[in-house]
């Protein structure tokens, strides 16, 4: 492969006379599989909505055919717009990508997942018409790794409802999601801190200063992957979710948040307590919503052999049962 450009090669813009574009939609990719890459760009390129930028920060991928083929499309399309960076991990890349947008509004896209062609429209139009709201996110349809629909989520729409909801988990879907820069840069970007999960984090502190809402239209689509950073940084996640509950909580109080301490905290209780055991549970279901149904297996038998008492790994390994066998019962098997 010839040598990548740099930066200051991939500077382009998609409106004429050098005027900013609408939307600036940002996408952080890591060695992502092409195919499903492709499929993410395109859903984007395929916009109805055309007054964009498409910034993508290549967090330092090592496979020499990512880093060209995102070379050749963004010579085959001038809105987009190429960062190539140090591989440092998802938060710091989309805060880089936070501070490089050209954009008041930033449209999120993951790396593996796909936006239906109306999307920005529909998300853009409610925003210039309720004035107050700072992020939008919608509905969605969630995907196993080879593309095959399982359920449409449900989210909070109003602000009152993912406010409420934010406690127990978070109530969007960060790929879907649209934000004003300056509220994102107001309240600090994604705290580094939080390696994944930055969106809960981050989305939960917007709130607090600013209106949030949800569309009820499913236009986006989430794909669970074998790869992703829900199934192989579960443990990660786990202890992130608490910290993030804990230090709400002290912002609630008025009190003066500590992360470090608190993450420290957080992880010396969950050693103390079965969190590791469900974060490897929660690990292999993830593998089993990818559609790896033999590796799941595999993996909650593992589990079941040094806890053989535990009812909820039992539990698991007859709703992977169901789930392969009865696919009409896979959406209430997760309820």
């Amino acid at each position: 492969m010839g040598e990548v450009g740099n930066e200051k090669d991939m500077q382009f813009s998609s409106s004429s006379g050098g005027e900013c574009p609408t939307v600036t939609v940002l996408m952080c990719v890591y060695n992502a599989p092409l195919r499903m890459l492709d499929e993410a760009v395109h859903s984007i390129l395929d916009q109805t909505f055309t007054d964009f930028e498409f910034l993508i920060v290549d967090d330092g991928s090592e496979d020499d055919e990512v880093r060209a083929h995102l070379q050749w499309l963004a010579h085959k399309d001038r809105r987009i717009r190429i960062l190539w960076e140090p591989h440092r991990g998802l938060t710091p890349s989309l805060n880089r990508g936070i501070d490089a947008a050209q954009s008041e509004w930033i449209a999120r896209q993951d790396a593996d997942d796909w936006s239906n062609p109306n999307r920005l429209a529909a998300q853009l139009a409610f925003l210039q018409l309720n004035t107050s709201v700072a992020a939008c996110g919608s509905n969605a349809w969630t995907h196993q790794e080879n593309g095959q629909s399982l359920w449409r989520v449900r989210l909070p729409v109003t602000h009152d409802a993912i406010v409420k909801a934010f406690p127990q988990g978070n109530p969007f879907v960060h790929g879907s999601t649209m934000f004003r820069k300056s509220a994102a840069l107001a309240i600090g970007g994604y705290r580094e801190v939080f390696r994944c999960s930055q969106d809960y984090d981050f989305f939960w502190r917007v709130s607090e200063s600013y209106q949030v809402a949800n569309l009820p239209e499913a236009l986006y689509h989430y794909r669970y992957t074998r790869g992703s950073i829900s199934a192989g940084k579960a443990l990660e996640q786990l202890r992130s979710h608490d910290a993030i509950r804990h230090m709400a909580q002290a912002r609630s109080r008025g009190e003066r948040e500590n992360s470090e301490t608190v993450m420290r905290w957080v992880s010396e209780e969950l050693e103390r307590g079965p969190g590791v055991y469900k974060a490897l549970l929660k690990q292999v279901d993830h593998r089993m919503l990818a559609g790896d149904y033999w590796g799941a297996a595999k993996a909650y038998l593992k589990l079941l052999a040094v806890h053989p008492a535990s009812p909820m790994a039992w539990g698991k390994l007859a709703r992977l049962g169901i789930f392969r066998i009865a696919p009409f019962l896979r959406e209430a098997s997760f309820r």
